[in-house]
């Protein structure tokens, strides 16, 4: 996939990187700082950077990026990873890689931004453009801007491992258990449960970070 590489509805296709390591986060503000720099030269449209504090990686850092080209990320990868001030926080971080993954953006709802998220992993037996704008819709309608949650942001993982083919719903929140009484109440709203079910969607994991 190229640089503006099109849907088939037309629009450009906005390719998200997630690159996950453990290692000493004592000083992950300033690292996430200067992966913003060195990736916004590169051409990233978005870096944000999060800590994990449930699932089996609790502890690891996510970056993730944002971009207009798959080739342009791989690209600006592998220049930021050798930059010397990169190798040098890494080394003092004691970071190993855990893994890295690329999805492609697929539908966004509110403000991406807030002090946690929530990745809800996700799959779906029938998807179709449609089926999943009648999604956005109602988690909307339910969860943006009531206390659940600021914005959504859905990505359909395309080269992850073992996430191949799932997606990725991110709910950006300042508070989380706002996030679970807005999740717990569409549990039985009967337009939501309607969408997922055209869907055929199932949920297989829900982890929360904490935003740097």
């Amino acid at each position: 996939m190229g640089v503006g590489h099109t849907t088939k509805e037309g629009g450009t296709m906005t390719f998200m990187a997630f690159s996950q390591m453990s290692g000493d986060v004592s000083s992950v503000s300033e690292n996430v700082e200067l992966a913003r720099r060195l990736y916004g030269a590169e051409g990233a449209s978005r870096v944000a950077g999060s800590i994990a504090l449930t699932g089996q990686n609790v502890g690891s850092f996510t970056l993730s990026t944002m971009w207009d080209s798959s080739d342009a990320c791989f690209a600006a990868r592998a220049k930021v990873s050798a930059a010397p001030e990169i190798q040098a926080a890494m080394a003092a971080a004691q970071a190993q890689p855990l893994s890295f993954a690329v999805g492609t953006i697929t539908g966004e709802r509110g403000n991406c931004e807030g002090s946690h998220v929530v990745a809800v992993v996700a799959s779906s037996s029938n998807p179709t453009d449609e089926g999943r704008q009648r999604l956005y819709d109602v988690t909307e309608r339910l969860l943006v801007g009531n206390g659940a949650c600021n914005g959504f942001r859905s990505v359909r993982m395309v080269a992850a491992g073992e996430m191949t083919g799932a997606t990725l719903n991110i709910f950006y929140t300042d508070s989380v258990d706002g996030f679970l009484a807005g999740s717990a109440a569409s549990l039985t709203d009967q337009e939501f449960q309607a969408a997922r079910a055209e869907l055929g969607g199932e949920i297989h994991d829900r982890i929360v970070s904490r935003m740097v």
